[in-house]
């Protein structure tokens, strides 16, 4: 029913054309022009009784445009698989605008996944890291947490200064009038946080509870809040409450403040969790240096229209991760060369890396049993209580994207074993703060 004729345009891109025999045009034809006769209404015919030729002529365009939509959703796929090739992207299709007597045609351009003959992995070079944890580390951690966890007392009759916490009740307005999303009550302000727009905490400063007060500010330009942005306001606010800041006197204090039962339990726990952070930094340590070796020892030459899709892509994942982070994503920055550069690069890479780690998995024959996802879903559970575990992984399981996400990371982690074991590698042995403070100036 179907014909079709492969020709190679260029490095994985080739056009297919599809002929479909004239049998099966005419007979979707006669089906449409069935409906359509069935309830098509002209002067001076009865519905329904209107003959062909006039059919034809008034509706022909409309019929041929139903005709094709229906071949086209019934072979497209046939036609693809009968091409034998696998689409790297939405294939793109022309439709000839004059047709052949013998049937109706039809050309896709398809562009597939390249291929790349890996070099002998035992070729490559490249050093592992083991990250360990120190006393310097847990210390380190133990000092933060002594600057930071502090608890408030409320004291009568304190006026605020800087560190402290005050209560207030408080109503915005633009002149004269409340705007939406100004209002707060008994909400806890820490003075000094830059939790407000600037200005805002500054005029609480010496005021006491009880006390009621104006305070003027004007928005930021850039806003997230557009109708805001740039306008004056006015905040008629009441403090209810003022809190000195109080921090933990030595180790025992801070671990009862944080719920633990001595110094010596939260220290457990800091290592504990730095311990499995170090096996993290470790990990991704080993899994860049593979990628980068595999990708300085081989040439992939991607077709340019793949590029251009996973660009658009990945410009759409970086707009939404600025939205959920209240950012906007202007014209201006994505028309920026060099955010373009970025993203391009970024897309070139990851592209190259799918290719590369493709033939990598062919090579070692690897894959991720179905055993493997249940123990590593019931690892992604251990966060959640007992009560619940059963409900995330049963989720999970309905969720076919997430599902797939979890099986490419798994043999994404095989795929870097099998490197690490065939490649020439070195180990190196940093703290978990020499390598925290290589990402920070990364």
């Amino acid at each position: 029913m179907i014909q079709t004729k492969v020709k190679k345009l260029g490095d994985n891109e080739h056009q297919v054309n599809v002929q479909i025999a004239q049998e099966e045009y005419d007979r979707i034809y006669a089906v449409h022009s069935g409906k359509l006769a069935g309830s098509a209404k002209l002067p001076g015919f009865r519905q329904g009784k209107m003959p062909t030729d006039m059919l034809k002529k008034q509706f022909g365009p409309k019929l041929h445009e139903d005709t094709v939509s229906e071949l086209l959703q019934t072979h497209y796929v046939a036609a693809i698989e009968a091409s034998g090739l696998t689409p790297a992207v939405q294939p793109e299709l022309d439709i000839p605008a004059v047709q052949s007597s013998a049937g109706f045609e039809f050309n896709m351009k398809v562009v597939t996944w390249p291929e790349a003959k890996l070099k002998p992995l035992s070729k490559l070079k490249f050093e592992t890291a083991a990250v360990e944890v120190t006393d310097d580390d847990i210390q380190t951690v133990i000092d933060r947490l002594m600057e930071s966890q502090v608890k408030y007392e409320v004291e009568d009759g304190r006026v605020a200064e800087k560190g402290d916490q005050v209560t207030i009740d408080f109503v915005g307005f633009i002149g004269d009038e409340a705007f939406e999303g100004g209002k707060g009550e008994d909400t806890p302000l820490v003075l000094g946080a830059g939790q407000f727009i600037p200005g805002f905490e500054d005029q609480l400063i010496g005021k006491k509870a009880g006390d009621d007060c104006t305070i003027d500010v004007t928005f930021p330009e850039q806003y997230q809040a557009a109708h805001l942005a740039g306008k004056q306001a006015r905040f008629e606010t009441q403090v209810k409450s003022v809190a000195k800041s109080v921090k933990a006197a030595d180790e025992d204090d801070l671990a009862k403040m944080l719920g633990f039962d001595d110094a010596a339990s939260i220290r457990e726990d800091a290592r504990a969790r730095l311990t499995e952070q170090a096996a993290d930094a470790a990990s991704q340590n080993t899994r860049e240096a593979a990628f980068d070796a595999l990708l300085a020892a081989n040439d992939v030459t991607l077709p340019e229209r793949l590029i251009e899709e996973d660009i658009k892509a990945t410009t759409q994942r970086v707009i939404q991760n600025m939205q959920q982070q209240g950012m906007e994503a202007t014209g201006d920055m994505l028309e920026d060369e060099a955010f373009k550069s970025e993203v391009r690069e970024r897309s070139v890479k990851g592209l190259k890396l799918s290719v590369l780690m493709q033939s990598v998995r062919d090579q070692a024959g690897l894959e991720v049993a179905d055993a493997e996802i249940d123990a590593e879903l019931d690892k992604m559970a251990a966060q959640y209580p007992a009560e619940q575990k059963e409900q995330f992984i049963s989720w999970m399981k309905s969720q076919k994207e997430q599902l797939a996400s979890v099986r490419e990371r798994l043999l994404e982690g095989k795929c870097v074993e099998y490197i690490v074991s065939q490649a020439k590698t070195k180990q190196v042995s940093k703290t978990l703060g020499q390598w925290q403070e290589e990402q920070n100036n990364a």
